[in-house]
């Protein structure tokens, strides 16, 4: 990929050009350099971004000082910046670089928080060839492997991270007992986002015994509200008020929905309670038993997928191991298989549309397994050596 330079006629126009030779890594490592000749590596160009703000989100770029992650953001002009007023926009203030094509400004980029980035000019060292010369190699995974194995290596990532949560999990078990793993782990499922150390921290500040004690002397009519009550109080003791966000995503709602769900559970416990369907393989009756519907918030049939990934199909797995139980590990496994997808994440989009909706089926493991591409490749330099590539 070391092409020599063209006339501007060659080059890229426009900005959706050059955020594709950007994506691709369409450039020569030389063309990295910042305006004061330091090198930088793309260990992770990022993930396009389709709304407002930044071309690029959660790159990964190595400085000579060490590792940055943030954003990166595309112009043919680095007086574009300016010029379309991100200057003045605080969501521009996570970018590490600014990449164009042209530096005319000779400066580098100011920030509204008062911080300022480098500029990279690719237009010197680009050539038409180089422009169109590479794409991720999980674009053509289905066309090279065929579909079938792709959804295997998809199963086979997916199944490596159940273990992986397995294995954190059962530590948790032999240091905390299992009900309590599981309901540290399923209060901090329900913290998902922006708020997932708000509760996290409120796992923590109301233990499960002391919380299902308190419920279930109290009327069933007013189980939830006793429930909220606890969790509103550890909150208050100093777990925060967590992230704003969409209002069906405002912590608030999530511990109304948090509280009725363990009012449900505490009479049976929880383990009674959940274990019973993974054993028979039922995801039907393991996603009615995981969602509610109350007046203060709601766990609907997405977030209940959620949770039996990341806490009820992990504990039944390390409860599996930690009993040499093969039947349980085999159920816990078969139900995976079976569970449907809650919805596409923002970080695999670029696998979504790499491996094209109705080629590849795609339920909650095989999307586990994206999610394990994308933190153990996509984002440490990884791609070309995958399992996809």
């Amino acid at each position: 990929m070391m092409g020599s330079a063209t006339a501007p006629d060659a080059l890229p126009s426009g900005e959706r050009a050059l955020a594709r030779v950007w994506q691709g890594l369409r450039f020569p490592a030389r063309a990295l350099r910042t305006r004061d000749g330091q090198p930088l590596r793309v260990v992770f160009r990022g993930l396009p971004n389709a709304g407002p703000g930044p071309d690029f989100r959660h790159a990964v770029i190595v400085t000579p000082t060490g590792p940055v992650r943030g954003d990166v953001e595309v112009h043919v002009l680095a007086s574009d910046f300016r010029r379309h007023g991100h200057h003045r926009d605080p969501a521009y203030d996570g970018l590490v670089l600014h990449v164009v094509l042209r530096d005319d400004t000779g400066e580098d980029t100011l920030l509204a928080c008062g911080r300022r980035v480098p500029v990279v000019a690719l237009g010197p060292h680009l050539s038409a060839e180089e422009s169109t010369l590479w794409q991720e190699p999980c674009r053509t995974a289905v066309h090279r492997l065929g579909a079938d194995e792709v959804g295997r290596l998809l199963d086979k990532m997916g199944e490596m991270r159940l273990r992986q949560k397995a294995y954190r999990l059962r530590r948790s078990a032999l240091a905390v007992g299992w009900e309590e793993a599981l309901y540290r782990t399923l209060v901090e499922a329900c913290g998902y986002g922006g708020n997932a150390g708000l509760f996290g921290a409120l796992a923590a500040a109301v233990p499960w015994q002391e919380l299902r004690r308190t419920v279930a002397g109290a009327p069933e009519a007013q189980a939830p509200a006793v429930a909220l009550h606890l969790l509103a109080r550890g909150v208050a003791a100093g777990a925060g008020q967590g992230r704003p966000g969409r209002p069906a995503n405002r912590p608030q709602r999530r511990l109304a929905a948090l509280a009725c769900l363990l009012a449900r559970l505490a009479g049976p416990g929880l383990l009674a309670a959940l274990l019973p369907s993974v054993r028979a393989g039922d995801v039907r009756r393991l996603l009615d038993t995981l969602s509610v519907r109350g007046h203060g918030g709601s766990i609907g049939r997405s977030r209940a997928v959620e949770l039996a990934v990341n806490a009820v199909l992990p504990l039944a797995l390390a409860l599996a191991d930690e009993a040499r139980n093969r039947d349980l590990e085999a159920a816990c496994l078969s139900l995976y298989r079976r569970l449907p997808r809650p919805g596409p994440y923002g970080c695999t989009r670029h696998l979504d549309e790499a491996l094209s909706p109705g080629r590849v089926t795609v339920g909650a493991q095989r999307q586990q397994g994206m999610l394990y591409l994308y933190r153990q490749y996509c984002t440490r330099g990884g791609c070309g050596r995958c399992p996809l590539s």
